[in-house]
């Protein structure tokens, strides 16, 4: 339920499509005329489980850790730089970081890819198949005659040009 409305606010389906950006163009459009953005609502429906087998390359967890490492390293350098006595001077200590860092973040890396990125992890998510955009019921002759009208009479007539430009929509 969203914000703008109470829990005893009947709303009536004015349109329903496939994507939440067509949603999203079918509330701007009816803003576009003067209605209410606070009292239209774009809701999800046919709710379905989808599962997804998420496995990253080894090789891209690899270079990934190797990069992290090394900025990793280069940060603890410049640490041991400023706060450290040491024979060799500033630029060796953050090379030597960085090579380091590098080092350990590749082991990181392939270590992470090889043992804990199993192809038997699978994400389960509920996702809508519809989008339902809803009005209040005293609303809904205006909102269904806007959107009964032809593109052709849409794009000739002039939008409110004063009307709410704030966006308050829930998926």
């Amino acid at each position: 339920m969203r914000t703008g409305q109470g829990p005893g606010v009947p709303s009536s389906v004015i349109a329903a499509v496939s994507t939440y950006e067509d949603a999203q163009q079918t509330v701007d459009y009816l803003r576009s005329y003067g209605m209410d953005a606070g009292r239209l609502e774009v809701v999800g429906a046919g709710l379905r489980q989808a599962t997804r087998h998420r496995i990253v390359p080894v090789a891209r967890l690899t270079g990934v850790g190797a990069l992290q490492g090394a900025a990793l390293g280069v940060l603890a350098a410049v640490f041991v730089t400023l706060v450290a006595e040491t024979t060799l001077n500033g630029l060796a200590v953050v090379v030597w970081g960085f090579v380091y860092g590098a080092i350990v973040g590749t082991l990181w890396g392939l270590f992470r890819g090889l043992i804990r990125n199993r192809p038997d992890a699978v994400i389960t998510q509920v996702v809508p198949t519809t989008y339902e955009v809803r009005c209040p019921t005293d609303e809904l002759a205006v909102a269904r005659t806007l959107l009964a009208e032809p593109a052709d009479a849409r794009a000739e007539r002039e939008a409110i040009p004063n009307a709410p430009q704030h966006h308050k929509n829930a998926a």
